[in-house]
């Protein structure tokens, strides 16, 4: 009991201890203090300040040397103590900075001194340029070395990097009504043929139903309806020489032409398709001929020096006699005056199958340029590339294109140049594009062309030597029927 007494005196004095301490702010209640509630809030708690760090001054940073260009090892004792220093400008010169520029003006230097070699050789032995007709060679429309297929691979890089595959499309764009494409080769113009019209029979109910209403759309103005009557193709007639081209041919037409993928083999061949059946009973033409949809597409084999073939005539017995073409409207060529022996029969040829005013012959060749600046230059490459170039693709296309056109407007009556035009700076103007027509001739022309005929016809019955030369010379026969041209049989 006494312990526990001095246990609970001594609680009592600690506590009273503890009050003491607080100040007037506490009572004692039962044993225990309590604070006295204030109005006033409790003094904020301040956060002790820190202490200054001590002072420690900053270093300047230190300066990065500058690299000096390097001496040579002969001198670099001497230079070793002028490196920060700066340097005049002989030592920058003798510096490697400067190798660049003069290693530059070197090769510059020295190509210029080839160009002015090789210019000098050109003009003390200049390259052969043969006249017209005069070639070593002559050529056949076909290639000497590389196969059709060669060719036409060969043909898409070059054609692609020169703009040719855009003067294409441009021309074959142009093309309207009746179109006879002379030297068709292997087909690269088919694809940018409009041939809606041409094979609008073939076409589904619903694809000529969507295409009514399209054409309804455009033939609702005026400017619709002369529109659709001047890019529409109503036929198309494509000969070439040569029968491998046109297997190639007829491959692609296969591939661009919309709904011929069914009516023409996966592998033609135009030799086997010519001679078919079919193809004999609907070809009124002597050379082998493949025709589809009702005649409106014919592909042939025939030498265009010779003659070229009449429009189309539809095989359908509903047809009238009246709405059979006689001429074309649009003959079209490209890349084909370098490959025939006589380019200007040619174009008389075309100018005789032609519809007089209203048609057009539309010519895409290559030959040679009329840039002044670069006329040695560019046709001295033509004429030494010449021999190696139809060798390889039996074409000469160093030609003068427009004097071989110009002869051929003043040999046929009413042959006109309309356009001569060398697009693109990437050939350096021996790509040429040449628009002509035939214009209505008045009664005295055609008066002066037919006595002109006659009197070549005679003089072709006379062996070229005229009336004058057949009076004096010895008949062609003796009275016994041998001809003295030929020798007598023993």
């Amino acid at each position: 009991m006494h312990s526990i007494s001095m246990q609970r005196s001594l609680a009592r004095t600690a506590m009273r201890r503890r009050c003491r301490m607080s100040g007037d702010g506490l009572r004692w209640t039962e044993g225990a203090c309590r604070r006295h509630a204030s109005s006033q809030p409790p003094p904020p708690r301040q956060k002790a300040a820190a202490k200054p760090l001590p002072f420690k001054p900053t270093k300047p940073a230190p300066a990065v040397p500058q690299q000096q260009p390097q001496a040579k090892a002969g001198t670099s004792g001497a230079n070793s103590s002028n490196k920060s220093k700066k340097q005049p400008v002989a030592e920058l010169v003798r510096g490697s900075r400067w190798i660049g520029l003069l290693g530059f003006g070197g090769a510059t230097l020295c190509l210029g001194a080839f160009s002015a070699s090789l210019a000098m050789h050109w003009r003390e032995e200049p390259a052969p340029c043969h006249p017209l007709g005069c070639e070593p060679e002559a050529p056949t429309g076909r290639p000497a070395i590389e196969s059709p297929y060669e060719f036409d691979l060969h043909l898409d890089k070059s054609e692609w990097r020169l703009g040719v595959t855009k003067l294409r499309r441009r021309v074959a764009s142009e093309a309207r009504g009746h179109v006879l494409e002379v030297a068709v080769g292997t087909g690269r113009n088919l694809e940018f043929y409009d041939w809606g019209v041409v094979t609008e029979s073939l076409m589904s109910a619903e694809e000529r139903e969507e295409r009514k209403k399209k054409r309804t759309s455009l033939l609702t103005t005026k400017k619709g309806l002369e529109e659709e009557r001047q890019n529409a193709v109503l036929s198309y007639t494509g000969l070439d020489i040569s029968p491998s081209m046109l297997d190639i041919a007829l491959t692609r037409m296969r591939q661009v032409v919309p709904h011929l993928a069914d009516r023409i083999p996966k592998k033609p061949s135009f030799a086997a398709l010519a001679s078919s059946p079919e193809a004999a009973a609907t070809s009124s033409d002597k050379n082998p001929v493949f025709s589809l949809v009702d005649n409106k597409i014919r592909i042939l084999q025939s030498d265009a020096q010779t003659a070229l073939p009449a429009p189309p005539s539809p095989t359908t017995t509903t047809t009238t006699a009246t709405t059979t073409p006689k001429k074309y409207d649009t003959i079209l060529q490209t890349f084909g005056l370098c490959s025939v022996h006589d380019p200007v029969t040619l174009l008389t040829h075309m100018a005789s199958s032609l519809q007089p005013t209203t048609g057009r012959i539309i010519l895409l060749e290559h030959g040679r340029s009329d840039w002044e600046f670069l006329l040695p230059l560019v046709n001295g490459l033509l004429d030494r590339s010449a021999r190696g170039h139809f060798a390889r693709f039996g074409c000469w296309w160093n030609r003068d294109i427009e004097a071989i056109v110009r002869e051929a407007a003043a040999r046929h009556p009413g042959l006109e140049v309309m356009r001569v035009e060398r697009p693109g700076w990437a050939t350096a103007g021996t790509h040429v594009l040449v628009e002509m027509r035939v214009r209505e001739l008045s009664a005295a022309e055609r008066a002066k062309v037919a006595a002109e005929a006659e009197t070549g016809a005679q003089g072709k019955a006379d062996g070229g030597r005229g009336w004058w030369a057949s009076i004096w010379s010895p008949s062609a026969e003796t009275g016994t029927g041998t001809k003295l041209d030929e020798p007598k049989k023993d």
